[in-house]
C-alpha cells in the first residue's frame, strides 16, 4: 500500500474515538441543562455550566464535521491514487519496452506485460525472483554485474544485452537496456529501474541489409564493395612494412557453356561449390570474394618482401586452384570445368585499389588469351597496352559524332581480271594520331558496343554509294561488300535496320553483301540461320568471312542460306609452298564447288598464288596484288 495512503488511514483510526465519545458528551449536557431524573434534591447546575456544556458540544460536532469532511478527502485520494496507479500501469504495459524494477538484493519487485511475455511466465511468477532463476547462468551473470555497478556507483547505464532464457523454448533476445537508480527521500539508493527495448528483429534486419550491401547472394562471400575496402587497407597496411601482397581474379573457363547444357541451377551449384572448395585453401588473414558471375578474387597478405619468393608463393597458390577447380563435378557428363587465373602482385607503393583491380583483369585476360587453364601475372607492358585502351575508348566514344570514320574499297577480280565489285572497311582518321589501325580500334568497339551505331553509319554509307555508282554506266553493276560484326548481327532490330536503309537509299538490294565470320555460326545456329534467311529474303546476298578459321559443322554449313565462301588471308599467304595452307584452299574451293557457292579469296598478293588458285577453279580475287584499301574518290575503275 502506498505510504500516503497509510498516513491517512492511520489519521483517521486516531480519530475515531472522539466519534465514539459524542454520544456520552451529548447526554451529559443535556443532564446539565435539564436536570437528571430521580435527582431531585440535586442543586442546579451554574449557568457557567450550561455554557461550556455548549461549547464542548459546538468543539465536538465541529470535530465530527471535519472527521466525515477527511474521510471523504481521504476516499476521494484514494480514488485518485488507484486510478493514476491504474493509467500508470495501462501506459506501462502498453509499450513495446519490457520495464522491471529490482530491490538492493537483486530481486524483481515489479514487471509490466511486456516483460512477462518475453519471459514467456506470468507476473506472479517472477515477481520475488532473481535472475538466476529465470536465466541460463551466463545471461544472469551478466545481468547481476549490470545491475550492481548501478546500485554500488549510483549511475546510469546504457549496456546491449542478450537473454537467454532457462527454458529451452523460449528464445533468447538481445536487448538496448537502460538501468538506472532509485532514491529514497534520504538520498539513499533504494532499488533500480530498468528499461529495455527488444532490437533483435532490427539488428537481424541490420544484418540482412549488410549483407546485401557487402556478400554474394548466392554464395556468402564478400562482394566487390567489400573486396575493395580491405584491399585499400590491405594497401595502407603494407605501406608501413615491407613486403608483399597478392590479388588473384579467378574465372571459370566457358561458363556460359555449363549454363546453356545444363542448366542456370547447375550452374549455380558449381558455383557454391567452387566457394566451398576455395573457402577451405583461404588462411585467415585473406580475403576470398565473388564479384560477378563466374568470377572470383583472392586477396593473400603477408607474401615475403622479396619480390621473387613473394611470386613464386603466389603461383603456387594459384597453381592449386587450377589443380582443384575440375574437380567440382556437374551433371551433364563430358562437360569439364577448368579455370583461368590473373595475378598481381601489390607493395602498396604506386596503384590504387583500382588500378590493381585492373591489373589483375589484364594477367587474367592474357591468362584467356592463352586458351585457359593457366594462370598469368601482369606486366607493365599490359598496363600500357590497357592505357592504351582507355584512350581509344574515350576518343571512340566521340569519333562517330565528330565524323571521324570514313569508308576505304578495295576492289574485288574475277577470274579475268574483270572488277565485280568492292569490300566496304572501315577506317579512323583520328585528329592527332592519324590512321589509326582498325586491329586497335575495331575490338574495343565491340567490347563497347560501339560497334551497333558504327556499323549502321557504315551500312547506310555504303548503301549511298551504291545509289551514286547506280548512276554512272560503268559502276551500275558493282557489288559491295560489307563485314558485319557479331554484335551487330545479334542485335533485334539488325534485319530491320538493313529493310529501312535499304528502302531509303532505293538501290538494287543484290548489290549489298553481308558478310558474316564463321565464329557467329557458333552462337545459336538456328538463329543466325532464320537472320541470314530473313537477308536472303530482303534481296542481299549472304558471304561468310573468314572461312575455315573457325569450326562450323560442315553439315550445318550446307543447310546455311550462303551465296559466297571467303577464303581466310591466313590460308592463302601460304600458297602454293605450304602444304597445309594449299590442302586447306583446295577442300574450300572443292566444299564450295559441291554447295553451289562462288568463292573469293582474300589477301593475294603475288601472281603465283592468283595463278594457282584460278588453276583450282577460284572465280574471285581480293588482294594487294589488285589494289589497296583507298578512299572513294581514289577508287580507280575503268570501264568493263
Amino acid at each position: 500500500m502506498p505510504k500516503a495512503v497509510t498516513r491517512s488511514f492511520l489519521r483517521f483510526r486516531c480519530l475515531r474515538p472522539w466519534y465514539l465519545l459524542v454520544p456520552l458528551f451529548a447526554e451529559t449536557a443535556q443532564a446539565a441543562a435539564v436536570g437528571i431524573p430521580g435527582a431531585e434534591g440535586s442543586p442546579p447546575v451554574p449557568e457557567a455550566s450550561h455554557w461550556l456544556s455548549v461549547t464542548v458540544i459546538v468543539v465536538l460536532s465541529a470535530a465530527l464535521a471535519v472527521t466525515v469532511l477527511l474521510r471523504r478527502r481521504e476516499a476521494r485520494r484514494l480514488t485518485l491514487l488507484r486510478e493514476k496507479e491504474q493509467r500508470l500501469s495501462t501506459v506501462l504495459d502498453s509499450i513495446e519496452a519490457c520495464v522491471f524494477i529490482k530491490t538492493p538484493d537483486l530481486r524483481y519487485t515489479y514487471v509490466n506485460r511486456r516483460m512477462a511475455e518475453m519471459l514467456g511466465r506470468p507476473v506472479g511468477e517472477i515477481l520475488g525472483s532473481r535472475d538466476e532463476e529465470l536465466f541460463d547462468a551466463t545471461t544472469a551473470a551478466h545481468l547481476n554485474a549490470h545491475d550492481r555497478q548501478v546500485l554500488e556507483h549510483g549511475e546510469k547505464i546504457v549496456v546491449d544485452e542478450t537473454l537467454i532464457s532457462r527454458d529451452a523454448d523460449t528464445p533468447s533476445h538481445l536487448l538496448l537496456s537502460v538501468r538506472l537508480p532509485l532514491h529514497s527521500p534520504t538520498g539513499d539508493i533504494e532499488s533500480l529501474c530498468g528499461i529495455s527495448t527488444d532490437v533483435t528483429e532490427h539488428r537481424e534486419v541490420l544484418e540482412h541489409n549488410h549483407r546485401l550491401a557487402f556478400y554474394h547472394p548466392l554464395t556468402g562471400l564478400p562482394n566487390r564493395g567489400l573486396l575493395m575496402e580491405r584491399l585499400e587497407q590491405a594497401l595502407r597496411e603494407i605501406r608501413h612494412r615491407r613486403g608483399f601482397g597478392a590479388l588473384m581474379l579467378i574465372d571459370i573457363d566457358k561458363f556460359k557453356r555449363i549454363n546453356d547444357m545444363s542448366s542456370h541451377e547447375e550452374g549455380d551449384r558449381v558455383l557454391q561449390r567452387l566457394a566451398e572448395y576455395l573457402g577451405e585453401m583461404v588462411r585467415d588473414t585473406d580475403t576470398l570474394a565473388h564479384i560477378g558471375a563466374d568470377e572470383f578474387v583472392l586477396l593473400v597478405r603477408h607474401l615475403d618482401p622479396k619480390v621473387e619468393m613473394a611470386a613464386r608463393h603466389a603461383e603456387r597458390v594459384g597453381a592449386r586452384l587450377l589443380e582443384m577447380i575440375p574437380s567440382i563435378q556437374i551433371e551433364e557428363e563430358g562437360v569439364a570445368i577448368t579455370g583461368s587465373i590473373g595475378i598481381t602482385l601489390f607493395s602498396g607503393r604506386g596503384a590504387s585499389a583500382g588500378e590493381t583491380m585492373q591489373q589483375a583483369d589484364l594477367a587474367l585476360e592474357q591468362a584467356k588469351r592463352a586458351g585457359g587453364n593457366t594462370l598469368r601475372f601482369f606486366n607493365e607492358e599490359m598496363q600500357q597496352m590497357a592505357m592504351e585502351r582507355v584512350r581509344v575508348e574515350r576518343d571512340l566514344q566521340r569519333a562517330l559524332e565528330r565524323e571521324e570514320f570514313r569508308v576505304f574499297y578495295q576492289i574485288q577480280v574475277d577470274e579475268k581480271g574483270q572488277i565485280r565489285g568492292c569490300e566496304a572497311l572501315l577506317r579512323w582518321i583520328h585528329p592527332k594520331l592519324g590512321l589509326v589501325p582498325p586491329n586497335l580500334f575495331i575490338p574495343v568497339a565491340e567490347q563497347t558496343r560501339l560497334i551497333q551505331p558504327i556499323g549502321r553509319w557504315v551500312l547506310e554509307q555504303t548503301c549511298r554509294q551504291l545509289a551514286e555508282w547506280s548512276k554512272l554506266p560503268t559502276r551500275s553493276h558493282l557489288s559491295i561488300a560489307v563485314n558485319v560484326s557479331a554484335i551487330q548481327f545479334r542485335q533485334e532490330n539488325f534485319v530491320d535496320e538493313v529493310r529501312q536503309i535499304l528502302r531509303t537509299t532505293a538501290i538494287d538490294p543484290s548489290l549489298l553483301i553481308v558478310e558474316v565470320t564463321e565464329s557467329v555460326l557458333m552462337d545459336n545456329p538456328e538463329q543466325v540461320r532464320t537472320i541470314l534467311s530473313e537477308l536472303r529474303g530482303l534481296g542481299t546476298k549472304v558471304a561468310l568471312d573468314d572461312f575455315g578459321t573457325g569450326y562450323s559443322s560442315l553439315n550445318y554449313l550446307k543447310k546455311l542460306p550462303l551465296d559466297r565462301l571467303k577464303i581466310d588471308r591466313s590460308f592463302v599467304a601460304g600458297i602454293p609452298e605450304e602444304a597445309a595452307d594449299v590442302a586447306i584452299a583446295e577442300t574450300i574451293l572443292s566444299l564450295a564447288n559441291n554447295l553451289g557457292l562462288s568463292v573469293i579469296a582474300e589477301g593475294v598478293e603475288t601472281e603465283a598464288q592468283s595463278t594457282w588458285l584460278r588453276a583450282r577453279g577460284c572465280t574471285g580475287f581480293q588482294g594487294f596484288l589488285f589494289g589497296h584499301p583507298v578512299p572513294v574518290d581514289e577508287l580507280l575503275i575503268t570501264s568493263q
